[in-house]
């Protein structure tokens, strides 16, 4: 078995974190880079293999593909709410990889 796990960060911020993308656990997750504290960034079961992190630091939106549902992700951090903002069709995935260039 392979497993993988993608991250970004840390994230310069009022709230110095790291975003990590756990395939094998299924799911998002938020690090302090102070204390190392993890904690669960999405709701249970809203991402099935979850891979190329984006984060706009800016509106607090985060960015992922789902590789397994074929979809580009947004969540946001103020209202926590999910939104798919693109899914293959096709179940190719040859479009919805953020990070294949």
């Amino acid at each position: 078995m392979h497993f993988e796990r993608y991250f970004i960060g840390p994230l310069r911020n009022a709230n110095n974190f790291f975003i990590v993308a756990d395939t094998y656990l299924r799911n998002i997750y938020q690090v302090d880079a102070t204390t190392g504290a993890t904690g669960q960034l999405l709701p249970f079961g809203a991402a099935s293999n979850p891979v190329a992190l984006a984060y706009d630091s800016v509106a607090k939106l985060l960015y992922w593909t789902d590789v397994h549902v074929h979809t580009i992700n947004k969540y946001s951090l103020l209202t926590r709410s999910r939104t798919v903002i693109y899914r293959d069709p096709y179940g190719t995935g040859k479009d919805t990889c953020l990070n294949c260039m």
